[in-house]
């Protein structure tokens, strides 16, 4: 689900698309209905839950992760910020906790 990453130096974004398996696309549209940036924020929600990182969406592209480490990272932070959102899209397209997680997140936004 992962379309490109672009950017320059260590700002970048990586991109998502929807899903081409049918059996997340109907998921992925049905949040979608909800708000347009429901599945970022599912994805910025993994990243801190699982693995203690704060990101954030793209605020003109909710299907735009933003990857702005401080100037002083290390080798071994980027590391594991590497992995961290490996883990999170692997999660995406194996896991029914991911998806349990979002018609969660459905139901408070529809209650709000």
């Amino acid at each position: 689900m992962v379309s490109e990453v672009r950017g320059l130096g260590l700002m970048n974004g990586i991109a998502f698309t929807a899903p081409r398996q049918l059996r997340l696309k109907l998921g992925f549209e049905a949040f979608k209905a909800i708000h347009p940036g429901m599945f970022g924020q599912m994805i910025v929600r993994r990243l801190f839950h699982d693995h203690q990182i704060l990101s954030q969406i793209c605020g003109n592209n909710f299907m735009v992760l933003k990857a702005a480490p401080p100037l002083i990272v290390t080798e071994e932070q980027i590391d594991t910020y590497v992995s961290a959102i490996t883990s999170v899209v692997d999660a995406l397209h194996s896991s029914a906790a991911f998806w349990a997680d979002a018609l969660e997140l459905a139901r408070r936004a529809i209650r709000v």
